[in-house]
């Protein structure tokens, strides 16, 4: 029994050296930048969902020409409304946030998230194949990427919008 003993504690050591080693190698994104910006994400994508688009707009810093092509009677300063008209034709879909995770955070440059949508019946929100493709040829998708970068003067922002369904 003594034997096992001094053993049994030489690999518990051994382990935990292992363990230590293996969540070394591998960075562990945390601290008060990923939750801000996830923060940012979430009230952005929260916002669009309630039909909250011109603060959500103050949130968002990505490309604005796929808006302007679907609606060119509004001004492109008009963020919120471009945004608006995406959501409420349907092509944008802004749905509530099933979940949101961290996938990438390089040093100093824009953090990136997976988020997954539900729909208003609570289920998981999957986009299928479009425009005459196959499921072999374009998968279903539930899981999508976001952006989030730091702004100059403080805070984040996002630059990509919810889901494109035609």
């Amino acid at each position: 029994m003594r034997v096992r003993l001094p053993l049994f504690g030489v690999l518990i050591a051994a382990l935990g050296a292992v363990v230590t080693a293996c969540a070394s190698a591998t960075p562990v994104p945390a601290g008060a930048d990923t939750v801000a910006a996830e923060e940012t994400l979430s009230s952005f994508l929260s916002m669009l969902s309630a039909g909250d688009y011109a603060q959500a707009a103050a949130l968002y810093a990505g490309p604005l020409d796929s808006l302007q092509a679907w609606n060119p009677e509004i001004d492109a300063q008009d963020v919120g409304g471009l945004i608006g008209y995406g959501c409420e034709s349907r092509l944008l879909q802004c749905l509530s946030v099933r979940s949101i995770a961290l996938v990438e955070t390089p040093p100093g440059e824009e953090m990136v998230f997976s988020v997954e949508f539900s729909l208003s019946d609570g289920t998981l929100f999957v986009r299928g194949p479009c425009c005459g493709a196959t499921s072999t040829e374009m998968p279903d998708q539930s899981t999508f990427t976001f952006r989030v970068q730091p702004k100059a003067g403080g805070g984040y922002a996002v630059l990509d919008l919810p889901p494109y369904v035609p």
